[in-house]
């Protein structure tokens, strides 16, 4: 015992029993939507978020598969991969970190009041956080995130940058929708390096030009 001590010295990863590598599924829910909008109808109700190694791809699937959007986030390299397909398109932007904080500045300036509570979520303790932003029209929100899953700066990509952990609980508004997202399930398994990638044969455009795109869908449909 003392040699294998001697050998590895003090590696705490030895001892290390966070997930590191698996799949989260989370219920999507839309609070301020209409049921009765027929938008509601073709929504996503599901989203899978497979990661490993820091990296972490979340997915949204709606329409038989029609609508696909996957959010590709690097904690190592701190880059962003958004993609979306609209039935036969498909398109996808790749923003640095700087372009990420750009894309997200409409988040910064929020407080984070960490609260003496926590709540089990899919199985791992949660701490719960309010975040108070200081934009006037954004609504207060809570989170519950948690230290039980082993990832680096798991929200530098996010509206949620000040979170020391993976949110399993949390709201987020998108082109004029409010999204809530809680976990279910968390399996801990093998990720194939091609599950954190796009393929090729999505088309390269601006942030902006994608939003605009998916943005045109959803108008359709209100």
């Amino acid at each position: 015992l003392l040699v294998i001590i001697s050998f590895f010295g003090c590696n705490d990863s030895l001892f290390d029993n966070r997930i590191s590598e698996g799949v989260i599924e989370f219920k999507v829910t839309y609070p301020d939507l209409d049921p009765d909008n027929l938008l509601a109808t073709i929504m996503p109700d599901v989203m899978s978020m497979k990661f490993k190694d820091n990296v972490f791809n979340s997915e949204l699937s709606a329409g038989m598969g029609m609508f696909k959007a996957n959010l590709i986030a690097n904690s190592n390299a701190y880059t962003l991969t958004k993609a979306v397909k609209l039935g036969n398109n498909k398109y996808v932007s790749r923003l640095s970190k700087t372009e990420t904080q750009e894309y997200n500045e409409s988040y910064d300036n929020v407080s984070v009041i960490n609260l003496n509570e926590t709540q089990e979520i899919a199985g791992l303790k949660c701490k719960k956080a309010l975040l108070i932003f200081e934009n006037i029209d954004m609504d207060d929100i809570y989170v519950y995130y948690t230290d039980k899953i082993k990832f680096k700066d798991p929200n530098w990509s996010t509206p949620f940058k000040d979170i020391d952990g993976v949110l399993l609980a949390y709201e987020v508004e998108q082109l004029g929708i409010k999204m809530k997202f809680v976990a279910y399930s968390i399996s801990e398994q093998k990720i194939d390096e091609s599950d954190l990638l796009i393929s090729e044969d999505y088309e390269s455009i601006s942030i902006d030009k994608l939003d605009e795109e998916v943005e045109l869908i959803f108008n359709d449909f209100n």
